[in-house]
């Protein structure tokens, strides 16, 4: 059994206790308590899709290839610094191009690639990847909005 629950209430305080209560002694069960790290902001979210918008329309690509491309090249690389569990995954699939798989790697890259997701990132996470994005397409000479359409 997984279960999170982010407690931001009495309501939900008192729901994690009379689950933790309910809980059989076996198996054994683990309880981690930890301040709740919030995921990248809705504006954050907000202004990213605004800025694929912008930089598929001046290129010719649709925002989701974008998207698709700029995870590739900027998110999995975060990620792969910050999170234990995909650094490791990260390493198999090098493992698995220098030992000579090098298309099923590129296959299995690109399957990475598609499930990593932005809505995991953390506020500096994402706003690292925003930096990141803002470095790339001003050497393309595109302009990017940094306010929202009223």
């Amino acid at each position: 059994m997984k279960s999170t629950i982010i407690i931001s209430s009495e309501e939900l305080r008192d729901r994690a206790v009379a689950i933790i209560a309910a809980l059989p002694l076996t198996p054994v069960h683990e309880v981690v308590i930890r301040d709740h790290k919030k995921d990248r902001s809705t504006e954050q979210n907000s202004l990213y899709w605004r800025w694929l918008t912008v930089i598929g329309n001046a290129l010719g690509e649709s925002k989701e290839d974008v998207h698709e491309r700029y995870k590739g090249k900027f998110l999995t690389h975060i990620y792969e610094r910050d999170d234990i569990d995909y650094a490791n995954m990260i390493q198999s699939l090098r493992l698995i191009y220098s030992q000579g798989m090098k298309v099923e790697a590129v296959a299995l890259r690109k399957q990475i690639v598609a499930l990593t997701s932005t809505t995991t990132a953390t506020v500096p996470q994402m706003t690292e990847y925003l930096e990141s994005i803002e470095r790339d397409v001003s050497s393309l000479g595109i302009r990017l909005p940094y306010n929202m359409p009223e």
